[in-house]
């Protein structure tokens, strides 16, 4: 009875691909052993590092900031909405594709934080209809930490929702295209057809 030997999924996956390295040279006229491979390989790898001249740091890696949040300060509720007008309209440019209006809608408190909540409607009137037959709201929430001493506590965080997402998008990273509002508007108005298709009402 012959029991095959158990090999590590390493040595399985340098089996397998000098096999197929061999099995390709073996059509050219040539065969190599793995140390031979392996040099030949190690060689080629030092000459592709020699090249390289520039190696990334982290700071060139991590994406930059789309919206500082700098400019936040006191009074919170002022600054956090020019803000987020600036963003709508100079950073994320969505005034070329929609028309908006911000409203502040509330204020609440738990034991860290006070959160301030903004509401962005957004709509795209035509020449057919300029009327919009549906809008799309963006929600922003703004929140300031009260657990940290007023000297030590930096700048409050900023996150926005769109309308039937899950997800809160940091206004740092993430910026706010125009597709998802317009996906929301064109859903609405697809719902409204199938509606007046059904003549409910």
């Amino acid at each position: 009875m012959n029991i095959s030997e158990i090999k590590s999924y390493e040595e399985q996956a340098v089996d397998t691909i000098v096999s197929v390295l061999n099995r390709a040279k073996e059509t050219l006229g040539e065969r190599q052993t793995l140390k031979q491979l392996a040099n030949a390989t190690k060689h080629k790898l030092n000459n592709t590092l020699a090249s390289i001249w520039f190696v990334p740091s982290r700071d060139v890696l991590t994406p930059p900031v789309k919206v500082p949040l700098t400019a936040l300060e006191n009074p919170l509720v002022i600054s956090s909405e020019h803000l987020i007008r600036n963003s709508i309209e100079k950073k994320w440019r969505l005034t070329d594709t929609f028309m908006y209006y911000l409203k502040y809608m509330d204020s609440s408190k738990d034991e860290c934080s006070r959160y301030y909540y903004f509401e962005a409607v957004f709509s795209q009137p035509t020449a057919a209809y300029p009327i919009p037959q549906a809008t799309a709201s963006v929600f922003f929430r703004v929140e300031d930490k009260l657990i940290e001493p007023p000297e030590v506590r930096g700048v409050p965080m900023m996150t926005f929702r769109v309308e039937g997402h899950r997800w809160d998008h940091d206004v740092r990273y993430v910026l706010l295209i125009p597709d998802w509002i317009l996906a929301v508007i064109q859903m609405k108005i697809k719902l409204f057809r199938r509606i007046e298709e059904l003549r409910l009402f």
